[in-house]
């Protein structure tokens, strides 16, 4: 059955690094506030474990090979330090700050890269079959019980978005059905008759990315075509009624009374398969910038109180096209489960903003919105009258209510004559939202920058923006796993800011000289083991006397 890991890293007489350890050394090795022993007591330590229950079955499976805390924090570590799998192997094998941060004493050993591979693996095919990413769970759990700790807040909160791309290479259109092509087709060639199969061998020798160098957009045209004709038959032969080819075949082609087309390419979705190894990335395009992936939002906490740390409470992954309006919901909520706290004010920009953002129950402070800014200014501070003026000609008119809910004034036309302007609900409701932006205070507008930073340290290590993984899920691991680190970095900071609690002369004080006593008789009984149980040492030592 599953069972737990011990916590207990109390070493031995004969395995403390510290013994063999200058007193410099020694002391920044034992210093509580060192970031290795900060992540020891305040992430491996306090991972649960039982969360991760689901993936290990009863029977012969049920028990983990390795600590699931430690497989845990290593992940967070990986992230943290930004290096490959093979750097973060040799680190848990070798350096031994790595090593005091995962609760591995001299002679344990680290969890393999294999068991590491398959427990990753596992928590992914776990999401896919159920939706839970058991990652999230631990991460909620794990930021409540800091944030509880430290005392932060969780009623006000801020969040912002990032699009950040996938590990794939950029495919033309010719190239993206290829490639497809010839990754999906193994497993139908053997299902297809003999004249099927010949018209397909030559597809399978070709090499797509020099077809689209070496020609024309009427040639490409042609034999994208035909491409599509042949996966047709393919489909329609094995009765295919799902899978990467039949999807990237209806993204891409039209069929007609049999003729197959392919589809303009202004409606092709923009959620449509990028490329064949990450079928989850989606395309868009932000003013300049053009992100074949994901879009990662964050939200964290926004103290009140002078120098506490924010902590990250929520993380949420989707593909690309996702509108930030539809992360407000979701975050708040994660945010709430996270430090039990009920939300109250809630800082974001204009792309957060929508109808139903703005009805929930909490203080949505939005520092802009979207659509350009109207010419008319909405006035409902009269008793019975309701005005709109016109910021260009100055005028200011008197609206009246239609039987719809809409507002109407006249509007001047050449002549002297007018026309009706109408003004429906949905445009004053947003009339109101920015008369009621324009009534923030600076202050408050500028606490929801801060969270930039956030997101800035979230893609630190990334190259070009681009992440090094492939899929929603292994995206999902590497923003919760990369905001773990940055909260324990901002938990360390933060301690190495405050002073020690207590007089130097009271019970503190007392209490660490007597901390100080003991760490100078331990290492006064290493020296003695180094004497007695070192060769060299014995026989110099035997000389001398």
């Amino acid at each position: 059955m599953f069972r737990e890991t011990d916590t207990n890293t109390q070493l031995s007489l004969f395995e403390d690094p510290v013994d063999f350890m200058g007193r410099r050394a020694a002391k920044k090795f034992d210093d509580p506030k060192s970031w290795f022993n900060q992540f020891f007591a305040l992430v491996t330590s306090k991972v649960d474990e039982s969360v991760f229950r689901p993936l290990f079955k009863e029977g012969n499976m049920g028990t983990p090979t390795a600590s699931v805390r430690q497989l845990v924090s290593m992940m967070a570590l990986k992230e943290g330090f930004g290096c490959s799998d093979e750097d973060l192997m040799e680190k848990c094998d070798y350096d031994l700050l790595t090593r005091k941060a995962l609760g591995l004493r001299m002679h344990d050993e680290a969890p393999s890269l294999d068991t590491y591979y398959l427990f990753r693996r596992r928590i992914c095919e776990y999401a896919d079959r159920t939706g839970e990413n058991l990652m999230e769970t631990c991460f909620s759990s794990l930021t409540g019980l800091q944030a509880a700790r430290f005392r932060i807040s969780g009623k006000s909160v801020r969040m912002d978005s990032k699009l950040i791309g996938s590990n794939i290479a950029w495919y033309p259109r010719y190239e993206l059905i290829h490639k497809t092509f010839l990754q999906e087709i193994g497993g139908y060639f053997d299902r297809l008759n003999p004249s099927l199969r010949k018209k397909v061998r030559p597809w399978l020798e070709e090499n797509a990315k020099q077809t689209v160098y070496r020609s024309d957009a009427e040639t490409i045209r042609q034999r994208l075509g035909a491409l599509g004709r042949i996966i047709y038959a393919v489909l329609v032969r094995v009765k295919a009624n799902d899978g990467l080819l039949k999807r990237v075949f209806e993204e891409q082609y039209a069929v007609e009374h049999g003729q197959v087309t392919p589809r303009d390419k202004k409606r092709i979705a923009a959620d449509s398969v990028q490329n064949p190894n990450d079928p989850d990335a989606e395309y868009r395009q932000k003013g300049q910038q053009k992100v074949k992936g994901y879009s990662v939002n964050i939200t964290e906490t926004t103290d009140q109180k002078e120098d506490a740390p924010d902590l990250i409470t929520g993380v949420q992954v989707e593909g690309a096209t996702a509108a930030d309006n539809a992360f407000y919901g979701e975050a708040i909520a994660k945010s709430e489960a996270a430090t039990g706290e009920k939300v109250e004010t809630v800082y974001s920009d204009g792309a957060y903003q929508n109808a139903d953002n703005r009805a929930m129950e909490v203080n949505g402070v939005f520092t802009g919105i979207q659509g350009r800014q109207s010419r008319y200014l909405l006035d409902e501070g009269g008793v019975d009258t309701v005005r709109i003026s016109d910021t260009q000609t100055g005028e200011v008119y008197e609206a009246k209510t239609t039987r719809g809910g809409a507002l109407r004034i006249p509007h001047p036309k050449a002549g002297g004559r007018y026309k009706w302007r109408y003004f429906l609900p949905k445009q004053l409701e947003s009339m109101r939202s920015r008369r009621l932006m324009e009534d923030i205070p600076p202050e408050e507008k500028n606490k929801r920058n801060n969270v930039e930073a956030s997101i800035f340290q979230l893609c630190f290590h990334t190259r070009n923006n681009k992440t090094r993984y492939r899929g929603k899920r292994k995206h999902e691991l590497w923003a919760l796993a990369r905001c773990m680190w940055i909260n324990l970095r901002r938990l360390v900071l933060f301690q190495s800011k405050t002073a020690p609690e207590g007089p130097a002369g009271g019970q503190n004080g007392l209490i660490s000289a007597i901390l100080r006593l003991a760490s100078s008789m331990k290492r006064s009984i290493g020296h003695l083991k180094l004497y007695f149980f070192d060769p060299a040492v014995a026989r110099q030592w035997a000389l001398a006397s």
